[in-house]
């Protein structure tokens, strides 16, 4: 997941949301998707313990800031945040292999997003990514 805060700078200085436009960016479904993630995670990563739990509302912080989102703009995402949160706060109460299973899963599914999104979006020579040897 590290790799999701280098996505959120690439995309907010190659396609930056301009208030007038109406027009959503084409990646706008793909980040919608990864706040609904790192909500998920946020929750179930706090109720297993996870060292990194409180990082995850940090890292919804970081996607907003990224885009420049404010006002009516931001709140898409932050609904998808929450929704992710609320969905598992139903139905897992306490930590157990099943919500471990499912975190994992959330792992996994927001290192797809970045790297989709990176892989799409991400401008060559700009990427912190892409800098590495």
């Amino acid at each position: 997941m590290l790799k999701v805060l280098a996505v959120f700078v690439t995309l907010a200085s190659a396609t930056p949301l301009l208030a007038a436009d109406a027009t959503p960016p084409p990646y706008q479904a793909d980040l919608l998707r990864l706040s609904e993630v790192l909500g998920a995670a946020a929750y179930l990563d706090g109720l297993c313990g996870g060292a990194a739990a409180d990082d995850w509302r940090g890292k919804m912080a970081a996607l907003i800031d990224a885009q420049g989102l404010d006002g009516p703009a931001r709140r898409p995402y932050v609904e998808a945040f929450n929704r992710g949160q609320r969905t598992f706060a139903v139905a897992h109460r306490t930590c157990t292999a099943a919500a471990r299973g499912v975190l994992q899963r959330y792992f996994d599914e927001g290192a797809r997003l970045s790297d989709r999104l990176d892989q799409r979006f991400g401008r060559t020579g700009d990427s912190p990514a892409s800098s590495v040897p």
